[in-house]
């Protein structure tokens, strides 16, 4: 993970849950995208109970994580 990602991570740990999820929301990705990442980054699941729970491989759903970061570290001015 790149420290941009990682920026967006320590931020999204610093806000609220709700506010975390509205934020990750407000951009511009796919519904499985911001899924794995509210997930993973606001209700602290792992990986393994993420792709367990939408029956997909861990893989995907690291994959789709990344995808996601990259959109927002896109958006972001």
């Amino acid at each position: 993970m790149n420290s941009l990602h990682r920026t967006i991570r320590i931020l999204l740990q610093e806000m609220g849950p709700r506010s975390a999820e509205s934020y990750i929301r407000a951009f511009d990705l796919q519904e499985d995208e911001a899924q794995y990442i509210i997930e993973r980054e606001v209700q602290r699941r792992s990986i393994q109970q993420i792709a367990c729970a939408h029956n997909v491989s861990q893989e995907t759903v690291k994959r789709r994580r990344r995808s996601g970061f990259q959109k927002i570290a896109d958006q972001i001015p």
